[in-house]
């Protein structure tokens, strides 16, 4: 018999085509007046405007905070936190991917536990429950939108810290395929892969189980058969669909089931270096997919027959996860993020940080093998 699991979800997920257009309803029942956390660009936007007109027609107000950055640090929560307060706001928005998200949900943490929002990093360390958080998605990858966990950079010790907990949680999710219409290919690619080695990892993480392997495999179909329409094909709204699916469930997997030794080392290089997220995993990942194949056969064989059964069909484990590990490289340099470290200025002198820093970070602790610092450098070098 297997052990208690426990799953962590939004109580309300709107997904679909014209998804946003529900906004309005979804708030009246939160707050009076939100405060909309997002970046410059999607500020200007028509977007913006539409959550606007949505939220009056219920007469909620609105303010907006536009100083999110990639890798949201503590200072921007910090000023966002005290915009909020200011404003006398009820709840908060978020507009775009993950930054806007996580910098969100740690400034509803704030709202109803005191500062400093760094105390709280580690798992259930925030007490009361957050203020109501909306998330609107533009992005199809990162999935904060829905888990419960979230990511702020100490720019002082260029260190990431991980907050996770059931009060880190939104009230509601929105992805709509249709305000991903016009994501620009890089971050298409990017975030994609981000979705796609969520669902690898999750799948040979020592925490997953049944639900998470079930809703792991499905995202990785989703994506493989359509993340290469979405970036050569921006206004496919299908494809676009797909990869809301793809990303949503590779989200409920991930947020229920763990990560590993990628999300770590990605972790400590965007710490240390600033780097997208989404892209650090995708160039990761093949890498640390091989030194995890000695105790993954299995279960990387059993992803390939995901997406290629009828060439995996009475394929032996060892050479169907070698065909899958070749599979994930070949997607990667299909859509242009199989870029070396060394193109996106990633120094060697750093490895022995770099690993000093992936082997503190959690997801490190459900990877299927154990790594040594001396195994990450190795890595590092690998992708370099």
């Amino acid at each position: 018999m297997s052990a208690t699991s426990y799953f962590y979800l939004p109580s309300v997920s709107v997904l679909g085509a014209g998804s946003l257009n529900e906004i309005g309803e979804q708030a009246s029942r939160l707050a009076r007046r939100f405060l909309l956390i997002t970046d410059t660009y999607l500020a200007s936007t028509d977007i913006t405007s539409r959550i606007r007109r949505l939220l009056a027609v219920k007469q909620i107000d609105m303010v907006i905070y536009d100083k999110v950055r990639p890798n949201p640090t503590l200072d921007s929560v910090n000023e966002a936190a005290s915009l909020y307060a200011e404003t006398g706001c009820g709840g908060v928005i978020s507009l775009g991917g993950g930054s806007a998200h996580d910098c969100a949900k740690a400034v509803a943490v704030l709202a109803a536990n005191p500062a400093p929002i760094e105390q709280y990093a580690g798992v259930d360390r925030f007490p009361n429950e957050g203020a109501p958080v909306i998330t609107v998605n533009t992005t199809a990858g990162t999935a904060s939108e829905i888990t419960n966990c979230f990511l702020l950079t100490d720019t002082r010790s260029n260190t990431k810290l991980i907050f996770e907990g059931v009060n880190a949680l939104a009230s509601v999710a929105i992805d709509d395929p249709e305000l991903m219409l016009t994501l620009p290919r890089d971050l298409t690619a990017a975030t994609g892969m981000d979705a796609l080695t969520h669902a690898i990892e999750c799948y040979v993480s020592t925490a997953s189980y049944k639900l998470t392997d079930e809703l792991a495999r499905i995202a990785v179909r989703y994506i493989f058969r359509s993340l290469p329409v979405a970036v050569t094909d921006p206004g496919d709204l299908d494809a676009r669909d797909d990869m809301v699916y793809g990303q949503y469930m590779a989200g409920m997997a991930f947020g229920n089931g763990g990560v590993g030794l990628v999300h770590a080392t990605a972790h400590a290089l965007g710490g240390l270096y600033n780097l997208p997220h989404g892209l650090l995993n995708a160039v990761l990942l093949p890498h640390v997919m091989h030194f995890n194949k000695r105790q993954c056969d299995r279960r990387y064989a059993e992803l390939y027959a995901a997406i290629e059964p009828l060439k995996a069909k009475d394929l032996p484990a060892g050479r169907g996860a070698a065909a899958f590990i070749a599979e994930v490289r070949q997607l990667s340099k299909a859509i242009g993020t199989d870029i070396p470290l060394h193109n996106l200025g990633v120094r060697e002198e750093d490895f022995e940080t770099i690993a000093a820093k992936a082997l503190s970070d959690a997801c490190c602790d459900t990877n299927p093998v154990c790594p040594a610092r001396s195994d990450i450098i190795g890595i590092l070098k690998s992708a370099y």
